[in-house]
């Protein structure tokens, strides 16, 4: 695999969805390089600051993640020359530790009492105490260069839109930070204006929903890890979400489980999320043209199958 690899995912339609005259389609980034969406991410964070002289080879590059950003952050530095460093909240599947440590990144496990937040203060912290000229913190989550990822992703949805002769009336796509869901709802609402964009979110770390209900928010544990870091960041554009859903963690696993066994397409419970808004329009609406996204793949959490992080004492059991 090589960094060409990167994109060019295909939209596919959802039989097993499509009924009531609606059409479902999702975009298929679990087949990135290293297995999730954040191959486009990490690959448009650091080509930027490349070409803009603020990073260069032989550096240490840092982040924060739960696990996909950490291994498409290690895949690509490792191609591009760089050293790379995770924080990570402790308790994360195995499969994505083993993956980010075969690209040769180093894992700084955080407490989990903190989650991503903590995880956040000791990167900082990290790059603090080093030299400016030997590593860089990349920050994912408020660096604006995330955002700009996706607009690549949003006109190949639009070019193959076109090919199945499509308009699309709704984009239904989970927030994690942001940046995934605002880079395509930015292209598709300039391409397609009667578009309705339909954020989701984890309801026990739900921020963008308490804002737009005026609702106090407090961040609890989950098992959608990808999702619900506890804050609000800048890549998320309120005024490209025109809707904001909540659903149940445990009903996102067992949507992803229902799914593999009908489709046989192994995708991951954040994309479980996604198919159950998708399925609440698809039962609602008539002759109506849905589009999401598959961000990762199944067998990243195939140790943690039950969807129980037992870590994260709150999070409840998935039957």
């Amino acid at each position: 695999m090589e960094l060409a690899d990167i994109g060019g995912t295909p939209l596919v339609e959802l039989k097993t969805l499509s009924i009531n005259g609606n059409k479902v389609f999702s975009k298929c980034e679990f087949l990135n390089p290293s297995g999730s969406h954040k191959d486009r991410t990490y690959l448009n964070i650091v080509s930027r600051l490349e070409e803009a002289g603020v990073i260069w080879p032989g550096m240490t590059l840092i982040d924060c993640s739960t696990g996909n950003g950490g291994a498409a952050l290690a895949w690509i530095g490792r191609l591009k020359g760089y050293k790379v460093k995770i924080f990570m909240p402790e308790g994360m599947t195995e499969e994505r530790k083993v993956q980010i440590r075969s690209y040769g990144a180093e894992i700084v496990e955080t407490p989990r009492e903190g989650f991503l937040s903590e995880a956040v203060l000791r990167a900082k912290r990290y790059q603090a105490e080093n030299s400016a000229r030997e590593s860089y913190f990349l920050d994912q989550s408020s660096n604006l260069l995330n955002r700009q990822s996706w607009k690549v992703c949003g006109e190949e949805i639009v070019r193959d839109l076109k090919v199945h002769g499509v308009v699309p009336d709704f984009f239904v796509c989970s927030i994690g930070t942001g940046g995934t869901f605002s880079g395509i709802a930015e292209v598709l609402k300039r391409e397609y204006s009667e578009i309705r964009t339909v954020g989701v979110e984890v309801n026990n770390s739900a921020p963008l929903f308490a804002e737009r209900h005026h609702l106090a928010f407090e961040h609890r544990p989950h098992n959608l890890m990808g999702l619900g870091a506890g804050v609000l960041s800048a890549n998320t554009i309120s005024e490209l979400v025109d809707e904001v859903r909540v659903i149940e963690g445990s009903d996102a696993w067992a949507r992803m489980k229902l799914f593999i066994d009908e489709e046989k397409i192994p995708i991951g419970p954040t994309c479980g999320a996604n198919l159950l808004v998708c399925d609440e329009f698809a039962r609602t609406f008539h002759k109506k043209n849905i589009v999401t996204l598959f961000f990762d793949s199944s067998w990243k959490y195939e140790s943690r199958w039950d969807g129980v992080y037992p870590e994260y004492s709150e999070v409840n059991d998935v039957t």
